[in-house]
């Protein structure tokens, strides 16, 4: 007698695989379609994602009859730059073997914006000429060239008028008034700097700075409040503010508010002012200012923080984001919600050192002041003191404006990281290629390839304690008189393709901070070529991360 088998039916899905893109901050990817079928069967069936925590992917319906009819979405808001995988598992009813659907989500950088650390200016005069102010640019990923020029203003100047600002490194621009021929009045005298991205696509091409100047001999300053922070609903308290040009008839206020605050007259130089409690109701900023009657006007403003407690949920290198151990000297960017100022603010240079107090806000790593390089309300880039100890869990601790918030991190040796071209620390090195056939330089890259013998610039941090002979060095800023240049002893290991490269200078940027390192390499013969030729750079055994290409022709 013969007896027949029946094969089961197989689960088979259409497509066999899902992926979706998604460019940071556009709108949310369109939603896919999943059928699934075995055979004729009828047979219920769930749907389940492995992992089963994977909170960036939604399913609807999650059950039901075959044939089925699935909606697959994704929701990337708040994901970083980067790909990420998961699997769409659909199980059925008396069928052994389920169907797996893997499922990809991109996640790719938004178009570079050039942004200013304020859009606004208040000279007061005098002196005269008052005493110079800065504006820093920042891009938000790729290079961006850039034209400053002042408009409709023969009292005001800027310099530089022209340059290129670098992802992670701002271009401080330079703004002076000149007084001298404006007559004193109640009301200001306004200009504008008109700053314009030029060459490369961005999400802004012009923006404007307001640059006013009052001109009278009795505008109140403050230099400084007491205290400068309070948690959300602490009830009213009294500020103390120091400053100068202040009488009688002084009064403080905050910026956003018409009535003034209750004033107290102490001297020239203090006033108490009395915030109520209606007024620390919320997370924010309060713009305190002391203002004198006509002519006097507004003094510039002192940021107030009303906060909540924060924490410090990551600290990592600000090269290549990775969260292995930092290295003293390196450049770190910590991460967490709400630990720094709702204003954003980028690094001041003072007496030739970065300053480590960035809008009333203070990083503290291993117990050693850290210099801030920029500070923001959910990240604060800053430069891990040379003096910090090698060891895990070392503490960090960011003092906004009195509210503390803290967590750790492990410091080795070294810990090189590499600068990419976009910021995120993949794909295309942060690189200048010195063309020996033209000897200029170019940003590598599609349009500025590099060829063995070619000179590549690249810039690292996390090398580590080399230049022992500079004291104190924590926060120095490179200037062009030191000569010699320090450089990394033994040089580090660049490998360009696999292949070695010899390596020229690694040492610091003339005019950056120490800790930022520039390294001359040259392309070796036989390099393989291609627009994401793999470079790494070892320093004392340690390598940069992976993923870090070159343009190679």
């Amino acid at each position: 007698m013969l007896f027949s088998q029946t094969t089961p039916p197989v689960v088979v899905p259409l497509p066999t695989s899902l992926a979706f893109t998604w460019q940071s901050g556009a709108t949310l990817p369109t939603a896919k379609s999943l059928a699934v079928k075995a055979g004729t069967s009828t047979s219920a069936y769930v749907v389940t994602t492995n992992p089963t925590s994977t909170p960036w992917l939604s399913l609807a319906p999650e059950s039901g009859h075959l044939p089925a009819a699935t909606t697959v979405r994704v929701n990337p808001s708040g994901l970083g730059v980067g790909i990420y995988a998961s699997a769409i598992i659909v199980t059925v009813g008396g069928i052994n073997l389920p169907a797996t659907i893997p499922v990809t989500l991109t996640v790719t950088p938004p178009l570079p914006s050039l942004s200013l650390s304020s859009t606004t200016l208040s000279f007061t005069s005098p002196p005269n000429p008052p005493v110079t102010q800065t504006i820093l640019l920042n891009t938000s990923g790729d290079p961006i060239p850039f034209t400053a020029a002042a408009q409709g203003a023969t009292w005001l100047t800027v310099s530089p008028k022209s340059g290129v600002v670098l992802p992670g490194f701002p271009t401080t621009l330079t703004v002076s008034v000149d007084t001298s021929t404006l007559t004193p009045q109640a009301t200001t005298y306004t200009g504008k700097l008109v700053i314009a991205a030029t060459g490369v696509p961005s999400t802004n091409k012009s923006q404007n700075i307001d640059v006013s100047v009052l001109v009278n001999a009795l505008t109140p300053t403050v230099s400084s409040i007491w205290p400068t922070a309070a948690l959300v609903n602490t009830g009213p308290l009294t500020l103390t503010v120091r400053g100068t040009g202040y009488y009688k008839g002084t009064s403080v206020k905050v910026r956003s508010s018409p009535t003034p605050l209750k004033t107290t007259f102490i001297s020239a130089t203090t006033l108490l002012a009395d915030v109520p409690a209606s007024l620390l109701t919320a997370a924010g900023t309060l713009n305190i200012i002391a203002t004198n009657p006509a002519p006097g006007g507004d003094s510039t403003a002192a940021a107030f923080t009303v906060s909540s407690t924060p924490v410090v949920q990551a600290v990592v290198s600000s090269a290549s984001y990775s969260t292995a151990p930092v290295s003293p000297g390196e450049l770190v960017t910590l991460f967490g919600t709400g630990i720094g100022p709702t204003t954003p603010s980028t690094m001041s240079v003072i007496s030739g050192f970065v300053g480590s107090t960035l809008q009333n806000t203070t990083v503290a790593i291993d117990g050693r002041s850290a210099p801030a390089i920029c500070v923001s309300r959910d990240q604060i880039t800053v430069q891990v003191p040379y003096a910090t100890s090698i060891g895990t869990a070392r503490a960090v601790a960011v003092n906004n404006g009195g509210v503390v918030a803290t967590g750790s991190v492990d410091v080795a040796a070294t810990s090189p990281g590499m600068f990419a071209l976009d910021g995120s620390g993949q794909g295309q090195a942060a690189a200048l290629v010195f063309s020996m056939s033209t000897s200029s330089y170019a940003v590598n890259g599609p349009t500025a390839v590099a060829h063995a013998g070619d000179i590549m610039l690249l810039y690292i941090t996390g090398e580590g304690d080399f230049a022992t002979a500079i004291t104190p060095r924590t926060g120095y800023v490179i200037p062009s008189t030191l000569n010699p240049l320090p450089q990394v002893n033994p040089l580090p290991t660049v490998t360009i393709g696999g292949l070695a490269a010899t390596v020229q200078y690694a040492g610091p940027v003339v005019g950056g901070v120490l800790g930022l390192l520039q390294i001359n390499a040259v392309v070796p013969t036989g390099v393989p070529t291609g627009l994401t030729v793999p470079v790494v750079v070892t320093i004392g055994g340690v390598s940069s991360q992976t993923g870090v290409t070159l343009v190679i022709k």
